[in-house]
């Protein structure tokens, strides 16, 4: 009898979801073109693995009346380089128009400033360095703005990110040029053809409060809401996930999954679907239960590389002080499932952060670690609750001088 070829779930973890992988999310990308359209620069504002980046690149790939860019930019550590950046993404998509002009002149410009590869990828090979590229940024757009045919839309991705660690870097001032820049470009008439979509997956009003001491400079830019899955959108998800996979789910298995994760973004359902694939896949038996779902959710938690980055980002993105009170909110609600808003400011006494505890709160909500629920909050997903019990296993109630353990 010949052995039917096991086939696993339509998914990808840990990386972001293209091609393929992509699950379509036709209800946001409709938003960010209509908002485009409108002439205005977006944010793209989600709590963290609700898939912006996907998002992003996916309209890259279907940039309908416009030419696209996209940048990851969470690794650029300068204003040079941020400007540098900029430029490439204008150049890729000069270097998409149609237009003969365009063409004609792009060849030009290339031949003067001796750049001598521009591939599909926006790989731009330049011989003579450095370049002025506020200045040539400058150039280019104006050369954009004599055509009225080309409408340009640069994604960039993890610009909060990029911003903090200057700033923790001790390179504030080019922080505040690059923001200070990006607010002139986008109020500049002559940048009327083009387009910002900014996202990212540390809260960009905190980063800016921290870096201006004030969020007046984002005040422009429409926010578009990228939210979890619904209930129903959960259950299709996994459907097509698995139109072709081995394991299947009918609605009960579907609904329990759901229930297990209570958040629902591709990360988790993915993380969940992964880890009964390989599990059934090892035992060669296809039908799953309850019981394989459960043992797939226990097998998650006790992977501490899928989650220590939740933690870690806290304490990276807050000054000591800060991440101490925070991660007491945290192994409090871990512990106890929930706080008030009560048990919250009592905390913040101690920690004597009454001014702007609710500051806190309110970013870990927007970063999707927190919800609150009938004025108390709880974590999002029984996964950050399960991670927060095992990193700090102990904890002593300081109004009530009881300790509590992990069991």
């Amino acid at each position: 009898m010949k052995q039917v070829e096991w086939k696993s779930p339509s998914i990808i973890v840990g990386q972001v979801a293209t091609a393929k992988f992509y699950y379509p999310r036709p209800e946001v990308v409709k938003n960010i073109l209509e908002k485009l359209d409108k002439g205005n620069s977006l944010l793209l504002a989600a709590p963290r693995r609700v898939g912006k980046t996907s998002i992003m690149q996916y309209i890259q790939t279907h940039p309908a009346n416009y030419k696209m860019a996209f940048a990851d930019i969470e690794g650029i550590n300068s204003a040079q380089r941020f400007y540098a950046t900029i430029y490439r993404m204008l150049l890729e998509c000069l270097s998409l128009s149609k237009t003969d002009r365009i063409k004609e002149w792009l060849r030009k410009y290339c031949n003067i400033k001796s750049i001598s590869e521009i591939d599909i990828k926006g790989k731009i090979k330049i011989e003579t360095l450095p370049l002025d590229f506020l200045k040539e940024i400058d150039h280019l757009v104006t050369e954009i703005n004599r055509s009225e045919t080309e409408n340009i839309a640069l994604l960039i991705d993890e610009l909060p990110d990029m911003l903090f660690k200057m700033h923790k870097n001790e390179k504030t001032e080019e922080a505040r040029s690059i923001l200070k820049n990006l607010r002139s470009w986008r109020q500049d008439p002559k940048f009327r053809n083009i387009r910002f979509v900014f996202a990212g997956s540390v809260g960009i009003h905190h980063v800016v409060n921290i870096i201006e001491q004030r969020n007046s400079d984002l005040n422009d830019l429409v926010s578009i809401p990228c939210k979890p899955l619904s209930k129903k959108a959960v259950s299709e998800y996994i459907e097509w996930a698995t139109k072709e996979a081995t394991v299947k789910y009918n609605d009960e298995m579907k609904k329990h999954l759901a229930e297990k994760i209570r958040y629902y973004v591709p990360f988790f359902i993915n993380l969940m679907l992964d880890e009964i694939d390989r599990s059934a896949r090892k035992t060669g038996y296809s039908t799953i239960g309850k019981q394989q779902i459960n043992k797939a959710f226990n097998a998650i938690l006790s992977n501490n590389d899928y989650f220590d980055d939740w933690r870690k980002r806290l304490s990276d993105y807050l000054p000591p002080a800060d991440f101490k009170f925070v991660n007491e909110l945290l192994t409090h609600i871990a512990h106890k499932k929930e706080i008030t808003i009560q048990e919250i400011y009592d905390k913040a006494l101690a920690h004597n952060k009454t001014e702007n505890y609710m500051d806190f709160v309110d970013d870990l909500e927007k970063d999707g670690y927190i919800v609150q629920i009938a004025q108390k909050y709880m974590f999002i997903s029984p996964l950050l609750e399960e991670l927060w019990k095992r990193k700090n296993p102990i904890y002593k109630d300081k109004e009530t001088n009881g300790i509590q353990y992990n069991k």
